[in-house]
């Protein structure tokens, strides 16, 4: 049996051992967080890596940082954090041993009573400890983090929906929902999952959830960011909006430039649908007037059809009534046009064209390929 003296000296040497394997670490070459001492690392477990007049911290540890108060605008320092601030904190957190690689500088506790543990941030994640991203942003150390009641008959047996793949056997690197009869999924996939999505978009993969879900991964530790999604930052995401629709979609366009050519006025220019603006024609190609700013495609009309028997059956005929879509079908007669173009019977492939459904002088249907035409637009006869 081994002495008080020989356990002492075994005690000594082991610690001795820690310090000297944790003195050789190789040291960064780049910047290093000031309130961790770590390099940038992953954004989705340490938050972003923040550098301004020669500080450089990781956002993460700026909100978690237990002494660490935001007494500045959201344009001032680091989102609010003052560098004489985070100075201050930094050299409180000289004076803290990290319980887990016994260095110092750890400047997060946990918020357990009577609990005197101190932690880096990047060391608490790989030892089980929680964060929480919300209200007073508490940090907890394992043994005293929030937990789940996870059924552990189900750990192994099922996979992770979001990755397809196994669940963990170590509970704390799995998350249950509160909905969908209490799914399991990985911590990580859940993290990635609230960080693509982020606050507006964020809910279960399962029932899409958007109160309990929330609620209770914030608890267990998840951070949500409150911005936009992830595919809504991309560079130009919404591009398409600020283009305009510049396409002749008359089933036979008389622009010798073709369909996707237009002038500014007169009328070859493109009159879009007024109510889905995702249609478009020459003026001329549908005997619209030059001065003739409003036309509604066919798969809009009967909308409009509609809005104008709702008003004649309540007797509210608007003043502007005269603009309402003809409630018959529209023909083109080439004869009554100054220039009308080339001859339809030279246009090739008769399958290419709807049979005249009056007879008479050769006329065409519009209304079959998705072309209306408002009374006050229709060429004066």
């Amino acid at each position: 049996m081994k002495s008080i003296k020989e356990k002492k000296e075994h005690h000594r040497l082991r610690k001795s051992a820690k310090t000297k394997r944790v003195t050789q670490r190789k040291r960064s070459s780049g910047p290093v967080c000031r309130l961790c001492l770590r390099e940038p690392g992953d954004p989705e477990k340490l938050g972003e890596f923040l550098q301004k007049d020669n500080l450089s911290v990781h956002y993460f540890c700026l909100i978690l940082s237990s002494n660490l108060l935001q007494r500045g605008q959201s344009n001032r320092g680091f989102h609010g954090f003052l560098p004489e601030d985070i100075r201050k904190e930094a050299a409180r957190a000289s004076r803290k041993i990290c319980f887990v690689c016994k260095r110092k500088g750890a400047a997060i506790s946990c918020q357990k009573d009577q609990c005197v543990r101190n932690f880096h941030l990047p060391c608490g994640l790989e030892r089980g400890c929680l964060s929480q991203f919300f209200g007073e942003y508490k940090s907890f150390c394992g043994k005293h983090r929030p937990t789940q009641n996870i059924r552990r008959r189900n750990v192994g047996e099922e996979s992770c929906i979001l990755c397809c793949e196994e669940l963990s056997q170590i509970s704390v690197e799995n998350i249950q929902s509160p909905c969908c009869s209490q799914t399991i999924y990985h911590r990580k996939c859940i993290q990635k999952y609230a960080h693509t999505s982020a606050k507006h978009f964020f809910k279960c993969p399962q029932c899409n959830n958007r109160d309990e879900f929330p609620q209770e991964m914030l608890r267990m530790g998840i951070h949500i960011p409150d911005r936009d999604a992830a595919w809504e930052l991309e560079p130009g995401a919404f591009s398409e909006l600020y283009q305009r629709y510049q396409h002749c979609d008359a089933p036979i366009c008389l622009y010798e430039r073709g369909r996707d050519s237009s002038e500014e006025e007169g009328k070859w220019r493109i009159i879009l649908c007024a109510t889905c603006g995702s249609h478009g024609t020459h003026r001329n190609c549908s005997s619209l007037r030059s001065n003739c700013k409003k036309w509604e495609c066919t798969e809009c009309a009967p909308a409009a059809r509609a809005i104008e028997c709702t008003l004649e059956d309540s007797g509210d005929i608007p003043c502007c009534s005269s603009t309402c879509l003809s409630r018959g079908h529209f023909y083109r007669d080439t004869r009554q046009e100054e220039n009308p173009g080339p001859s339809w019977t030279s246009w090739p492939g008769s399958s290419l064209l709807e049979n005249p459904e009056s007879s008479g002088p050769r006329s065409h249907s519009w209304e079959s390929k998705g072309v209306t035409i408002s009374k006050s637009c229709k060429k004066s006869e």
